[in-house]
């Protein structure tokens, strides 16, 4: 079997988690790109990877790299993963998949006309074996007919007032925490559920309102800037076929909870929390049903062993191996992922909600709504 060569481009997530997991897969990672010259060659340098370059564009045209792996602030979706499909290259493109719908409907369209090339949204939670069985028990009637869903994500990553002013609080590169942590909140209701978003309302708000612009030592001080992206968001939706959800999202806590989505139906409840799922028929108590694993992690990945994303980085293990055997010519290993078409709809329900929070707080249907690939 070729061995597939994965360019990614951010010195993040891209490297923290992405990296081990591509090499888990069997993938080598051929090549790296980051904003900082110093930085990326010391990352490349340290993980083996024997290319690294400021200059992203010369990793989509490297000859070695089969998928580019875009995990940059949201600003930068567009651009990279409209050249990385034209240089003929695949595409893994972090989410929120754009920075609005004007831009999501021009990157679905040119994976439109190349379909032959993975173009997926990196919403690696599908691949979990918790979320599948909770889409096939939704699927099978096990809660009956859906009613209502809630689901949580609080966090502190951002709570502390010394953290420096970076892309996360800035709405022009795509910050706040509804595009970056409740992307994939929507995502997993609309996956499990195997429906659309109708419509949508909510509210948004930025608590901490200025950050400093570096980070000071003791006794320093940094000049101030105003942060324009929000760090609270409360919403509501609707779904085509009937039931609604409400989803409250924040990064500024002053402690971490578990993240977690329930759904409760007319016969049963499902509930998703931290990687494990627990289920209720009528007049029972949740029990947990979560089914083991399938993949070994790796090292790499111990210290998110105990946080709330240990979850993500083992899905994307799972979303790892999937590519591989999608690039092995098994396209059926990709079918739970996330297309562009599914990245269209997500954001059409986060621009929704940001046009009724800034002027009416009333509900907005969702237009045009795409149908999910297949």
């Amino acid at each position: 079997m070729t061995r597939h060569g994965v360019g990614i481009i951010g010195t993040n997530w891209g490297v923290s988690v992405q990296l081990p997991a591509f090499r888990a897969a069997g993938f080598a990672v051929v090549a790296l790109a980051g904003l900082q010259a110093a930085k990326t060659r010391r990352i490349a340098q340290q993980c083996g990877i024997p290319y690294a370059t400021t200059d992203w564009n010369t990793l989509v045209a490297h000859e070695d790299v089969t998928l580019v792996s875009v995990v940059t602030p949201p600003n930068l979706h567009f651009v990279m993963t409209e050249a990385a499909l034209e240089a003929g290259k695949h595409v893994l493109c972090e989410k929120p998949m754009a920075l609005d719908i004007h831009e999501a409907w021009q990157m679905l369209g040119a994976a439109q006309i190349r379909p032959t090339q993975l173009a997926l949204i990196d919403h690696e939670l599908r691949f979990l074996p918790a979320l599948q069985t909770a889409r096939q028990m939704v699927h099978d009637g096990r809660i009956g007919q859906f009613r209502r869903a809630e689901v949580r994500a609080i966090t502190s990553i951002r709570a502390d007032l010394r953290q420096p002013w970076n892309w996360w609080s800035d709405v022009a590169q795509g910050g706040g925490v509804l595009g970056t942590i409740s992307t994939h909140q929507i995502d997993i209701l609309r996956y499990i559920l195997d429906d659309d978003v109708a419509s949508a309302q909510g509210f948004l708000s930025t608590f901490i309102t200025e950050r400093p612009v570096r980070a000071a030592g003791r006794g320093d001080s940094s000049p101030i800037r105003p942060v324009t992206a929000d760090d609270f968001a409360t919403f509501h939706l609707r779904f085509v076929r009937g039931g609604v959800a409400v989803i409250i999202a924040s990064m500024v806590a002053r402690m971490e909870e578990p993240q977690s989505v329930t759904l409760y139906g007319d016969e049963g409840v499902l509930r998703f929390v931290d990687g494990r799922l627990l289920y209720a028929g009528l007049d029972q108590e949740l029990h947990d049903i979560t089914p083991p694993h399938t993949v070994e992690f790796p090292e790499e990945h111990q210290w998110l062993s105990q946080s709330s994303y240990a979850c993500y980085a083992e899905a994307t293990v799972y979303f790892a191996h999937a590519l591989r055997q999608a690039l092995d010519g098994d396209r059926a290993a990709v079918e739970p992922a996330a297309t562009f078409y599914d990245g269209v709809h997500t954001q059409q329900v986060v621009d929704a909600v940001r046009y009724s929070s800034a002027w009416s707080g009333d509900w907005v249907e969702l237009s045009g709504a795409v149908k999910t690939q297949g």
